[in-house]
């Protein structure tokens, strides 16, 4: 029994030595899985075990902002467990969990498109019309009345699949694409078309919200890209000077028009909308695309509930990130705009121009990622957010070493506050990735992931004159595989990938970094912090970063 106790042990060791050598298996991956395997085995984890964030039924409705009748109703259909405290209290003992109470609320959000937000967005296609960008808007509203019919996805999945080759052999080398991945990517004729002389569409050049092929053609991949193109020059296109932002200032009036002072949620609320009709298999964004779907993509998660992100260089806590150039150029001078939130001064424009000039990690849509998405309350739901603490420290710390004392102050104090806001969420769960080395090459190609759609930010030189970003259905991912159906081995090695890019493997990467102590957490999804336990928190993470050098190493002050 001794002597094949260890045979078996043996075999099962030699499995894992040839999978990691013969490349079949990442050994990264196989290492991390080989540790799940084994954690599982020693604890043997209770699935009804309580969960850390319990709350009377009253608390829960206020924080997540729903009603006291509907977290009862759910408990009473059973859409909601019901948990002991363990601490004396009669009726009032059981207890929910926020983060269930977040799901439920999501579940009841309609995903389909009301009629009226239908009409609302076909007479402001119409107006827009006449006011300078006519063919986009009838193409838009063609695109609105055609049958619903699903389109060919056999190109995206060949694109997809020479992303998946590419990262297979990549290693170190962090080669996103082959030769013939970036041709096939750039050979991607846009859906709707733009003319780039005229007024519209030279404005939205100069804002880096086009995508362009290699045959010349410049424009939006889908509706949803080529809605969020309006919004982007009805907002931060009216902000800078010039003859052509005189169409922004129509489109936004139109918009008044027809939704009141509130249009850019409720235009968000259309953008939604027309992405549940007929969402696109694979979609190139640009770095201002990427910022300003953060709220389509927010409600595309609602179904689960949660949302993961991950960030080298964070916004909830690099004010210059979080806002943009502009805003950050007018909040180090004191003379930030109040409203509207991606307000920023005249000086501010001229100073840092438009956005096809600025890197993407100061882009002036980045307030949009926040403000309409990442925080915002209507929207229920965990939002998962991973960033790395070097990253953010070196940063921040050689901003700072650049400022005179009077502005470092400021920026300091925007950097604790934006901090500070987001902790207050009770939607969000911040986690810090300490360990520069923990923060892999791999994690930082995920944007954001839901179980619906992942959004993979593209890092490659060659990859990126292309596209900022890939927008990827998931439910594309098994045409990958079913692409190498002529080679066993490499379906086999696609299949590994391809399952790298799914939610519930990112959702288990998390979870182990928590479990393993090379993630740590600011604050727990679901958890509700005063503003003073907010700006304490947030205080202290700051004080580290300036305390510490970029290795994590006390600094000689």
């Amino acid at each position: 029994m001794d002597k094949q106790t260890e045979t078996v042990a043996v075999a099962v060791e030699r499995l894992a030595i040839t999978l990691g050598e013969v490349g079949a298996v990442p050994v990264g991956e196989l290492v991390r899985a080989l540790e799940r395997a084994a954690e599982r085995l020693r604890l043997r984890h209770d699935p009804s075990d309580a969960p850390p964030d319990l709350v009377t039924q009253a608390e829960a409705s206020r924080v997540v902002g729903v009603s006291r009748q509907a977290v009862n109703q759910w408990v009473r259909k059973g859409t909601l467990r019901v948990y002991e405290s363990g601490s004396p209290g009669g009726r009032g003992n059981p207890r929910v969990s926020l983060s269930e109470v977040a799901i439920a609320a999501n579940r009841r959000v309609p995903a389909a498109s009301s009629p009226a937000v239908r009409r609302e967005l076909m007479e402001f296609l119409e107006r827009i019309r006449a006011v300078g960008a006519r063919d986009l808007a009838r193409g838009l509203r063609d695109w609105l009345t055609e049958d619903a019919a699903t389109g060919e996805h056999s190109h995206g999945s060949q694109i997809l699949q020479e992303f998946v080759v590419a990262a297979m052999e990549s290693d170190d080398r962090k080669r996103e694409f082959t030769a013939e991945g970036v041709r096939r990517l750039a050979d991607l004729r846009p859906e709707f078309v733009l003319d780039t002389s005229t007024d519209f569409g030279g404005l939205a050049e100069s804002l880096g919200l086009l995508v362009h092929s290699s045959g010349g053609a410049s424009g939006f991949d889908s509706a949803t890209t080529a809605l969020l193109g309006i919004l982007g020059v009805a907002t931060g296109g009216a902000r800078f000077s010039g003859d052509d932002t005189a169409v922004a200032h129509a489109i936004a009036a139109a918009a008044r028009d027809v939704w009141g002072k509130d249009w850019p949620p409720r235009l968000y609320d259309s953008i939604y909308s027309v992405g549940e009709l007929r969402p696109p298999p694979l979609a190139r964004y640009t770095a201002s695309l990427t910022y300003l779907d953060n709220n389509r993509f927010l409600r595309q998660a609602q179904s689960s509930g949660v949302t993961i992100a991950y960030a080298r260089g964070p916004g909830v806590v690099l004010p210059q990130r979080f806002y943009g150039a502009p805003i950050h150029n007018d909040i180090l001078r004191g003379s930030r705009l109040d409203d509207p939130v991606w307000a920023f001064t005249k000086e501010a424009a001229a100073a840092v121009g438009r956005p096809s000039r600025n890197p993407s990690a100061v882009n002036p849509f980045r307030v949009f990622n926040y403000e309409y998405g990442f925080l915002d309350g209507s929207i229920y739901g965990i939002r998962r957010y991973c960033f790395s603490t070097a990253d953010a420290r070196r940063e921040l710390t050689t901003t700072c070493g650049a400022l005179p004392s009077a502005q470092r102050e400021l920026y300091l104090n925007a950097a604790v506050e934006t901090l500070a806001r987001t902790l207050s969420q009770p939607a969000v769960e911040l986690v810090a990735i300490d360990a520069e080395e923990d923060f892999d090459w791999w994690k930082d190609h995920l944007i954001r992931a839901s179980e619906r759609e992942i959004l993979i930010g593209l890092r490659d030189e060659d990859a990126r004159r292309v596209s900022h970003a890939l927008l990827v259905q998931t439910n594309m991912l098994p045409d990958v595989v079913a692409a190498a159906d002529s080679d066993s081995a490499l379906r086999d090695r696609l299949r590994i990938y391809v399952k790298n890019l799914e939610f519930e493997v990112i959702d288990a990467r998390y979870t182990d970094d928590l479990r393993r102590g090379t993630a740590r957490m600011l604050k727990a999804g679901g958890r509700s912090l005063t503003e003073e336990e907010s700006y304490t928190i947030a205080r202290s993470e700051i004080d580290s970063f300036l305390a510490c050098d970029d290795r994590g190493r006390d600094r000689v002050l």
